[in-house]
């Protein structure tokens, strides 16, 4: 129990708390504080690590998109320019197609026309000469007006 004043016991139990206090601060106390300041500080340290890490991979994922967004508008202007290429090509080539299909067919109009016209000059005579040789056999002869 507390008596007022406090007795010479109530001076060793302090002193004895302070000299165990100052040994069990430099022995204990002071590493373990020491400890968690450097756990803090590596903490603090990672974390400042992770964010600038994080920073320069959003900065690489922006130039990596920026890059991939030229990448194909170039891609889509060549294929484009291949297209219209592509087209002018085919465009020339049915018209050539077109000009020669024209051409034989002129040439085979004509042909056709001109074989018409010999038929008809040789089936007139033909028809002629039939025409009479039925008469003549129709009439017996007598058809020489």
């Amino acid at each position: 129990m507390l008596t007022l004043p406090p007795d010479f016991t109530f001076f060793i139990q302090l002193g004895t708390f302070l000299v165990l206090f100052l040994v069990l601060s430099r022995l204990l106390f002071a590493p373990f504080i020491e400890l968690l300041a450097e756990r803090d500080a590596r903490t603090t340290g990672d974390i400042a690590a992770a964010a600038a890490s994080r920073a320069e991979v959003n900065s690489l994922l922006s130039h990596l998109d920026a890059e991939l967004a030229k990448a194909r508008a170039s891609a889509n202007t060549e294929v484009e320019a291949i297209r219209a290429t592509t087209r002018d090509e085919a465009d020339a080539l049915f018209h050539k197609a077109q000009h020669e299909a024209a051409e034989r067919l002129a040439e085979l109009r004509t042909q056709v026309a001109k074989a018409t016209e010999d038929a008809r000059v040789s089936l007139k005579g033909e028809a002629r000469a039939m025409a009479e040789t039925m008469v003549t056999a129709i009439l017996g002869g007598q058809a020489a007006r």
